[in-house]
């Protein structure tokens, strides 16, 4: 383009006492609007470029995020598995010891002995597998409360408004104390309440802890915090005695962020 408009100044150069000089100045005000064009184009395209970086980035770390969560989904599933694992063999246990304790006790007259150690093992295996199957129990519902929160809060989980992770076979929301706990419950807050509130709607043994990190943590304010959504989410019909609060007693570092843990406190 340049090249051209250089032919044309060369052109004008030549025939100068042909073209009259409204015309040059014309020809040369179209120049350096053409050019002041393009380089506005230039900083436009390049500012897309960096706009669309960005973009890359932050939907990577969401994705990651989103690959972190179904990882302790799949480890929350593992666990209940395997506690169903130990209470069938353990049920086999007391089954062989019941039907051995049947096949001898006729011979086992003169060596009662022997069949109270057998009665205390029975009794043993028995109160293990009744454990086990409550721990299993346990396991598997608290891995159906993770899939149905996250199923319940996909979107802000995956705008990054909600974290949604898993400690010690627990579900855990975080969330942004200002969206939660402010004097005004903004929308994102709102959907956790409701999401809660709905995943514990049937489960009569859920109990969910609520408790402050991040800066403000132990201050009058953040039990402020903990006390407005322990209200909220009574309103939305949880128990007040299902609730408890779990104040920091000294600030933290970072952001003020809530946690939320729900889980199956079934015997």
């Amino acid at each position: 383009m340049k090249a051209i408009w250089i032919g044309v100044f060369a052109a004008l150069g030549a025939a100068g006492c042909m073209v009259p000089a409204s015309r040059y100045e014309e020809a040369r005000s179209a120049i350096v609007v053409e050019q002041e064009a393009h380089r506005r184009t230039q900083d436009r395209l390049s500012q897309i470029s960096r706009d669309l970086e960005r973009l890359h980035a932050s939907l990577a770390e969401r994705e990651k995020k989103i690959a972190t969560l179904e990882g302790d989904l799949s480890e929350a599933q593992l666990s209940a598995d395997v506690a169903g694992t130990e209470r069938r063999f353990a049920t086999e246990i007391v089954e062989q010891l019941r039907g051995e304790l049947l096949r001898t006790g006729d011979h086992l007259r003169d060596m009662s002995g022997e069949k109270t150690k057998l009665a205390q093992a029975l009794d043993a295996a028995e109160a293990r597998a009744k454990k086990l199957a409550a721990c299993e129990a346990a396991a598997a519902d608290n891995a159906a409360i993770v899939r149905d929160l996250s199923v319940a809060l996909h979107a802000p989980i995956h705008a990054g408004e909600v974290e949604l992770v898993v400690v010690d076979g627990r579900a855990v929301l975080r969330v942004a104390s200002s969206e939660l706990g402010g004097e005004v419950m903004q929308e994102t807050g709102r959907k956790v309440v409701a999401a809660i509130a709905a995943v514990t709607q049937t489960r009569a043994d859920t109990r969910v802890s609520i408790r402050e990190a991040g800066e403000g943590g132990g201050s009058e304010e953040s039990a402020k915090r903990l006390r407005a959504v322990s209200e909220a989410l009574v309103k939305a019909g949880l128990g007040a005695a299902r609730v408890e609060l779990a104040p920091a007693t000294a600030a933290g570092k970072g952001v003020a962020t809530l946690e939320l843990g729900v889980w199956d406190a079934g015997e």
